[in-house]
């Protein structure tokens, strides 16, 4: 498949799993102040790009494992989708710096704002991201001190104007000396650590601009500089265990790949590629994803979505203190982790005699740039019932989990009535796109020997090591075939058509009853009576970062339509619109009287 796992990348397997559960960071970001309400406040304007929530983080989480410490302005659409900071173009050129400096995994980047700004740092901003009255500047701090609680830091580097003062501003705020606002490197960084040294660079967006001689012109004097400050302490910035410090004189000015270890599981390919994969559109409520075969901003494209994926809230579970387009704050460890190595490998296709067809070679569309998806939803222990489900949606593709659309949120509708609220795995049939394809091309690839192989290996696994499963589902056409190849013993099978399919409603009804029959129930008490509304989603389903309006409101992505047929290039993913028309939050009354001390 193109954009193929490799050595810079590593492996799809490997990925993020969230915040520890056992520290306070995870909590430290639930305890975001609200952006919207202050921006609108101090600014008297929408200051911050809201609709797809905050991105806190990405890198090293775990106690010492955490050398640099990157802070910058980064938050565009490709880390909104992905949930992380610094994955598009300007992350990829410091994450390229960061290797030739030989630093491939002891990293942390964070954000001036955690919320996505407009356009670039201006002066209206200046007091929610500086002044020692601000929440966020309050916010921002205490994150950036569990930082340095946590590890034994060595450099800290900060990426433009806005993160220049945002360490000077730090470094004051713990007692140390400093000179200009922005002047970084003559702040006092003994307060931040006995080892740390501080050093600013141009923020790589400015190449886009035009100034690209003078972005290579500082990272290279930032090269030398740590090449000066290692000659005189070989051991002050020691390389990770597969990186080199290399001279500045050999540095080139270009991206390198995210590895798959800094995103969540499930995250499509074409996010952290090294170059900017997606852009916003429809006043902000979507973003536009394209593959390696398509366009930014789709320039030239003669495109049409059939639809602007308005949605309702039906099933939404509105929480006092939460918002929808933040993830959970008060259950804030409430999120999927990702599957054990050895299930995270055999998804993927990696292991060993057991790889996925090449659907582009079988007669699927598209040139697999986006990658495999998650492929499954829910827990790998404890499962009583096992979900085999055809493709429904394209939400998976931005969720990296399977069923995450409006047959997924039907489906747990269903689930809850019988008692199923948690323990269950829902595992699709092929994690790759068949959207828009006639059922005969996807038959032959599910008919695949590889694809049968791979999953009789699968349910093998999963059957090991939950012997109290009680029931097997099979949702779609393409399920219930292959189900019925599969080695499923005693295990009893339930299947029942599609959520798109015609009688389907009926069919689920059946289908419920069918379950009672059996008699398998978990962990709710059954109602036994699905009404035959959508449910949202679990958060502990969804990886962490997902913002409270995922996995709800019915389908929330859409493939484009290109020359009368299903694109396998373009895909939007679109905020509810009950959601864009919110209001903001009101301030807190530590947040307003905050506010009235703005000058």
């Amino acid at each position: 498949m193109t954009g193929r796992w490799g050595e810079e990348r590593g492996a799809p397997w490997e990925y993020d799993p969230g915040p520890p559960r056992n520290r306070r960071m995870g909590r430290l970001f639930a305890q975001t102040p609200n952006y919207r309400g202050l921006g609108r406040a101090v600014t008297g304007r929408e200051a911050f790009r809201w609709h797809f929530g905050p991105m806190f983080y990405r890198g090293r989480l775990v106690d010492g494992h955490v050398k640099v410490l990157v802070n910058g302005q980064e938050g565009a659409q490709d880390e909104s989708l992905a949930a992380r900071a610094f994955v598009g173009g300007s992350g990829s050129r410091m994450q390229h710096l960061l290797r030739h400096l030989g630093i491939t995994r002891s990293y942390l980047f964070l954000n001036t704002f955690v919320y996505p700004i407009f356009g670039q740092y201006t002066g209206d901003l200046r007091w929610l991201a500086q002044h020692p009255d601000s929440p966020i500047v309050d916010h921002r701090h205490r994150i950036l001190d569990e930082v340095t609680a946590r590890n034994e830091l060595r450099l800290v580097v900060a990426v433009g104007a806005a993160a220049r003062a945002s360490v000077v501003t730090w470094v004051r705020s713990r007692g140390g000396l400093t000179r200009g606002d922005g002047e970084v490197e003559r702040a006092d960084a003994s307060v931040l650590g006995r080892h740390v040294k501080l050093l600013g660079v141009m923020h790589p967006g400015a190449a886009a601009a035009g100034a690209a001689g003078a972005v290579v012109t500082d990272f290279r004097r930032a090269i030398r500089q740590v090449e000066r400050w290692v000659a005189a302490d070989p051991g002050w910035l020691p390389a990770d265990s597969d990186g080199e410090l290399a001279p500045a004189g050999s540095f080139v000015y270009r991206a390198a790949p995210i590895p798959f270890r800094d995103l969540p599981y499930g995250t499509t390919w074409r996010l952290g590629r090294g170059a900017t994969s997606s852009n916003r559109a429809d006043a902000q409520r979507s973003i536009q994803l394209f593959g390696a075969g398509g366009r930014y901003n789709a320039r030239g494209e003669q495109l049409a979505y059939p639809t602007t994926a308005r949605g309702d809230d039906e099933g939404y579970e509105a929480e006092t203190g939460e918002l929808p387009y933040e993830p959970p704050r008060r259950a804030w460890g409430g999120y999927d982790r990702g599957p054990t190595t050895a299930f995270a490998r055999l998804l993927q296709g990696g292991s060993r005699g057991l790889p996925w067809p090449d659907p582009g070679a079988l007669g699927l569309p598209g040139d697999g740039s986006f990658g495999l998806g998650g492929g499954y939803r829910g827990r790998f222990d404890e499962v009583r019932v096992l979900v085999y489900a055809d493709q429904g949606s394209e939400d998976d593709r931005f969720l990296g989990r399977a069923m995450c659309g409006d047959d997924g949120q039907h489906l747990q509708g269903l689930l809850e009535a019988a008692g199923v609220a948690r323990r269950y795995l829902i595992l699709r049939v092929l994690p790759f796109d068949t959207a828009g394809v006639d059922r005969e091309r996807v038959r032959r690839v599910v008919a695949d020997e590889r694809t049968l192989t791979l999953h009789t290996q699968l349910l093998s696994r999963v059957r090991a090591g939950n012997p109290r499963l009680g029931a097997i589902l099979a949702v779609g056409g393409h399920a219930r075939w292959l189900v019925g190849r599969l080695p499923t013993g005693s295990v009893p099978v339930v299947d029942f058509v599609g959520w798109d399919e015609n009688g389907a409603r009926a069919d689920w009804r059946l289908a419920l009853e069918r379950l009672r029959r059996i008699g398998v129930t978990t962990d709710a008490d059954p109602t036994w009576r699905w009404d035959g509304r959508r449910r949202q989603l679990p958060r502990e389903d969804l990886p962490y970062g997902s913002v409270r309006w995922r996995g709800t409101s019915g389908d929330r992505a859409v493939r484009a339509e290109q020359g009368g047929a299903a694109s396998s290039q373009y895909l939007k993913l679109f905020a509810p619109q009950w959601v864009a028309n919110l209001p903001p939050a009101p301030l807190s009354d530590e947040e307003q009287d905050a506010v009235a001390l703005v000058p």
